[in-house]
């Protein structure tokens, strides 16, 4: 078999691949309409000959999303009555398949193009409870206020956690009196929750997500499953705060940024990432550390990453106290890394295990 010939049916295996993995991945994500939607489209060609063009990483949710985008744009078309965000009243989800595939085949070429100009940069604000516990812990082991960096920023609404109020444990509230929404969880074990004092902000993206462009912002709230309407409202009040609040930007490869935008900012930094790096190439990782190493010299660089983790089937193995004993409802699919460069050398740590919705955090005490 010729070369261009074998990559096409790999292509068009994974493409076909994502789509049947995504009827069970999406149900359980809580859109029983992409769920629906994976399914048919797993047995269409023409489905599949479209979504090749999307992300490798993401096909079915690229080509959903660029649907939404466009719906939400305010086009007028029968399959916007089984989207929540666009019908109060929503029709079944399993009566969709044929608006959706005739509604892909009249915008073919709109789809494409945004398939193949528009990444998926999915951000929900929920995500923020999960990177305040390691953030109160850094900013125990520093002095305050924090200077933060964000590899993969999107829209920097993780960026401005500290405009948001949590209930992580019942009861204990944390955040300003006026933030403009509640964000709920549950953590197990842990450090003392309190709302750091941040000073210098720095988003770093590949693909920069302007909060002030009605197409960008628009976009972000597509990339949200439909049946969340909650969470896209919560995403389009951070993006407000986010056009309000001093951010740095750069656009780039953060491999490239990251030298120079340690170097600009004072002590003490904290860069961190969220389900960004688990796409990363094992190459890309190391040289990411190599290069917090070499800037690291007289000054200590703290790293928190919330990632997706491949330690599913057997999460308690490495866990301790809290972690190990407790009984959940929910296995946990992430972890929360701490890393501290100083003097060129690195000391990393698992020190908790996060659920799938990035609500559930269970600290490894």
């Amino acid at each position: 078999m010729a070369a261009g010939l074998h990559d096409a049916v790999n292509d068009r295996e994974r493409v076909v691949a994502a789509f049947r993995a995504g009827e069970a991945i999406y149900s359980a994500q809580g859109s029983p309409l992409y769920a629906a939607l994976s399914k048919a489209g797993a047995e269409d060609p023409f489905i599949l000959e479209l979504a090749s063009h999307a992300m490798k990483a993401a096909p079915p949710v690229h080509l959903f999303t660029s649907v939404h985008y466009m719906l939400l744009g305010g086009l007028t078309d029968p399959l916007a009555r089984f989207f929540p965000t666009l019908s109060p009243e929503p029709t079944p989800p399993d009566e969709a398949w044929s608006d959706f595939r005739r509604f892909c085949d009249e915008h073919h070429e709109e789809l494409r193009r945004l398939l193949e100009t528009r990444p998926v940069q999915m951000t929900y604000v929920e995500r923020c409870r999960t990177l305040l516990p390691p953030m109160c812990q850094v900013a125990e082991q520093s002095r305050e206020p924090l200077n933060i960096i964000e590899i993969g920023c999107s829209a920097g609404v993780l960026l401005t956690f500290d405009h948001y109020a949590y209930e992580l444990r019942e009861g204990e509230r944390v955040g300003p009196a006026d933030a403009p929404f509640l964000l709920k969880g549950q953590l197990s074990g842990g450090p003392r929750l309190f709302m750091p004092r941040i000073g210098t902000r720095t988003g770093i993206d590949l693909n920069l997500i302007d909060a002030r462009s009605e197409q960008d912002r628009r976009w972000m709230l597509a990339t949200c499953f439909p049946e969340l309407r909650d969470e896209q409202a919560r995403l389009a009040q951070a993006m407000d705060i986010v056009v309000e609040t001093d951010i740095r930007w750069l656009e780039g490869d953060a491999l490239e940024l990251i030298a120079d935008a340690v170097a600009e900012t004072p002590d003490p930094v904290c860069v961190y990432h969220s389900a960004c790096l688990f796409y990363w190439p094992h190459e890309a990782k190391a040289a990411l550390d190599e290069r917090l190493c070499d800037m690291s010299g007289d000054r200590i660089i703290h790293r928190i990453g919330i990632e997706p983790s491949e330690r599913f089937n057997n999460w308690q193995t490495g866990c301790t106290g809290s972690a190990r004993n407790a009984d959940y409802s929910s296995r946990p699919s992430g972890e929360i890394t701490m890393t501290r460069y100083h003097r060129g050398d690195l000391e990393r740590q698992v020190v908790a295990l996060s659920g799938a919705n990035f609500g559930s955090i269970w600290w490894n005490d």
